[in-house]
């Protein structure tokens, strides 16, 4: 297991692949540079083969709020860091989850506003990459 909260690119292979236990528990920064929170879980969409979502760990609210943010708003920057494509505010105001995980993220209506919140095209259209 790690022990460092933040990936370092010496730490990533070559050809890009972790395995979960690397990545869970990261920092997730802002496009600023300010720290979010942090990855608590991934999402995958078995049928299709991808991740969907990054569970991102709200650092400034009470009670343990996650917010589901979709992986393609998501990238590791030139140092080695997990980092969100808007500021930290935005993704504090993003939709929640709450407790009914599941049936909240396997609805089309809620993953489209989601997508669409984080300025991304949804995952499961076959040309959707990182804005």
């Amino acid at each position: 297991m790690r022990s460092s909260q933040q990936l370092s690119l010496g730490s990533v292979p070559p050809v890009g692949l972790v395995g979960a236990e690397e990545i869970l528990r990261t920092d997730v920064l802002d496009r600023e540079g300010d720290r979010v929170g942090e990855l608590c879980d991934l999402m995958l969409d078995l049928r299709r083969g991808r991740v969907a979502y990054g569970m991102v760990a709200l650092d400034h609210e009470m009670g343990g709020r996650i917010v589901a943010v979709p992986w393609n708003a998501l990238h590791i920057d030139g140092d080695g860091n997990l980092r969100v494509n808007v500021r930290r505010e935005w993704v504090e105001r993003a939709p929640s989850i709450g407790n009914g995980l599941m049936p909240v993220l396997l609805d089309h209506e809620w993953a489209v506003l989601i997508h669409s919140y984080f300025g991304t095209r949804p995952y499961w259209e076959s040309n959707a990459q990182h804005s």
